[in-house]
């Protein structure tokens, strides 16, 4: 039993001896029972949901635990950071000011204060906090930005451009390699002044490459855009990878030049800059910061009334590595389909309906874009491959068989084509797409091992598959499904002893597969180990979910194997 004491000391001893604590759901349940309010359970299941990346719960836990101890450090850092981390903007910032009072300084503190006082236009405000913040090594950037804001909204045009160089300056020396991107801000203070000449100016400093990161390349054309030079923006997205390249990217530039410069315009720029700054200095140091630092452009965007597709972008990313799918249709929800971050936005929300079998959602949504958006290949082809999921391969053949005439050379194509093809009994097609698809990537191990297995599964070519399955699992060999593949066909050619020690090691490599343990059961029946190969078909049986496939293995564990089954 721990006992809550009034001393500090005991306190933060309560706290470190909690964080070595193995959760559990049953450790949870028994502190629940007892006492839910006190300190320690909810410190506990606080720690829980930010183990499982909930930080909307550990935000309330915590919060909950500062109700009971709010003089804990550890304690208010804790609720800050979640706080912060899920848009509790003006919550966080309250927490900030309750830790100050207590002369604990909390890691990026300032910041929600920050944006509460620029959201409100107190620029004074901003200004003083901007100062602590620029002594802060977790804010030091954000406490430049926002002063260089600040100075700019003061009408103290050349303090604010002094604060951006200096910034730029402060990230030299630091060792960024390059810190040009800050004349991106300075170009947008011109815009916003209608002098585009200095605008342009401060533009033609910033060096693109492919390689440059996307955002910076959208914002960089952007601005170009608003300074009236279109085709200059539009050479530049030409440098964005595939996946940013929507056909309507041209037309978004256009009616970018058209805008006239606002109230609302200065505001966009203010907020971009946090994101986009957090953007072009992340490193894996910075990386945690980054969510919270999207909250905040976030934050600032819906409080004054604009749309901010760089950051939902960022969230959406970051919800899609967390797996939390409701967030994830949040975000992507909250970028306009005009946007050049769309597609890519939309391919990460496909990816994630993807690992959640919701394929029926992901190819409506692709029927539906395509429609309106036709002659992009890449969008073709992944709506071929989610009807080659969902097992409609004939709608899966036409998608393919059309990318293939323009992506000639695209061994990924010719092997997905030639899985179709095998699924729906084209045996010669399939054949001559697998044959197409090694011959421009030989070392293609999906290719090798597809090809190779269904040639052994079908006892014809073993020799060829032998070859095939062994080149596959030399590249890759790791790979539970490849090991499988070549114990069968091993098993296949009748050399029982080798079928079963790659068997073996496929079910060590993949666990988790039915067809493997199906497979070393059958093995195991041909040695006479009959206990053996019961007990790995009621594992396969367990494990699969195919109604014929459970038929089949129920026979075998009731009757066995019949003699000529090899």
């Amino acid at each position: 039993m721990v006992f809550i004491t009034n001393s500090h000391q005991a306190r933060t001893e309560v706290t470190d001896t909690i964080k070595n604590i193995t959760l559990n759901d049953k450790v949870i349940k028994s502190i629940d029972a007892n006492n839910s309010e006190n300190l320690f359970s909810n410190y506990l299941r606080a720690l829980h949901a930010e183990k499982n990346s909930d930080v909307l719960s550990a935000a309330k836990f915590y919060t909950e635990s500062l109700a009971i101890d709010n003089t804990n450090p550890k304690l208010l850092q804790s609720s800050f950071t979640n706080l912060y981390a899920t848009g509790q903007i003006i919550a966080a910032a309250k927490i900030a000011q309750h830790a100050e009072s207590l002369n604990f300084n909390l890691n990026m503190g300032v910041e929600p204060a920050l944006a509460i006082a620029a959201k409100d236009s107190d620029w004074e405000a901003v200004l003083a906090l901007s100062e602590i913040a620029m002594i802060e090594g977790s804010s030091q950037y954000i406490g430049f930005l926002f002063r260089a804001w600040a100075m700019y909204n003061l009408n103290q045009k050349s303090s604010a451009i002094i604060f951006f160089e200096m910034l730029s300056k402060l990230l030299d020396d630091q060792g960024f390699e390059d810190s040009n991107f800050v004349n991106l801000f300075i170009a947008q203070l011109f815009i916003l002044e209608k002098d585009q000449s200095q605008a342009l100016t401060y533009l033609s400093k910033i060096l693109l490459e492919e390689s440059s990161d996307p955002e910076l390349i959208i914002t960089t054309a952007e601005t170009y855009a608003f300074a009236g030079r279109v085709k200059t923006a539009q050479l530049i997205v030409q440098k964005l990878p595939e996946n940013y390249k929507q056909s309507n990217l041209n037309s978004w530039l256009e009616e970018r030049a058209k805008v006239e410069m606002s109230k609302i315009h200065l505001d966009y720029f203010f907020a971009q800059s946090i994101i986009n700054l957090t953007l072009y200095t992340l490193t894996e140091e910075t990386f945690s910061s980054l969510q919270h630092r999207a909250q905040l452009s976030l934050f600032l965007s819906h409080s004054l009334g604009f749309s901010l597709p760089s950051a939902n972008l960022v969230m959406l990313q970051l919800s899609k590595k967390k797996n939390n799918f409701k967030n994830s249709n949040f975000y992507f929800d909250s970028i306009p389909e005009e946007d050049p971050r769309f597609q890519t936005g939309m391919m990460l929300y496909l990816s994630q309906l993807r690992q959640l079998d919701k394929t029926d959602i992901a190819i409506d949504l692709l029927q539906t874009y395509l429609s309106k958006n036709t002659n992009n290949l890449m969008l073709e082809e992944m709506l071929a491959d989610f009807f080659r999921i969902d097992e409609q391969c004939d709608k899966a053949i036409k998608k393919y068989e059309n990318v293939s005439k323009l992506k000639s050379n695209s061994g990924d194509v010719f092997r997905k084509l030639g899985i179709c093809y095998e699924q729906t009994d084209q045996t010669q097609k399939a054949e001559t797409a697998f044959g197409r698809a090694l011959e421009l990537n030989p070392n293609d191990s999906g290719a090798l091992n597809y090809l190779g297995y269904w040639w052994a599964d079908e006892g014809r070519n073993l020799k060829e598959a032998m070859e095939l399955i062994t080149k596959a699992v030399k590249l890759y060999p790791e790979n539970g499904y490849y090991a499988d593949s070549l114990g069968w066909v091993y098993f296949k050619i009748g050399n029982t002893k080798k079928a079963v020690t790659w068997l073996e090691r496929a079910v060590q490599l993949a666990p988790d597969d039915a067809v493997i343990h199906d497979h070393l059961g059958d093995v195991y029946w041909h040695l006479g180990r009959l206990l053996e190969a019961r007990y790995k078909w009621q594992f396969a049986y367990q494990m699969y979910t195919d109604k014929m496939k459970r038929r089949e293995v129920s026979e075998k564990i009731k009757f066995g194997l019949k003699k000529e089954a090899n």
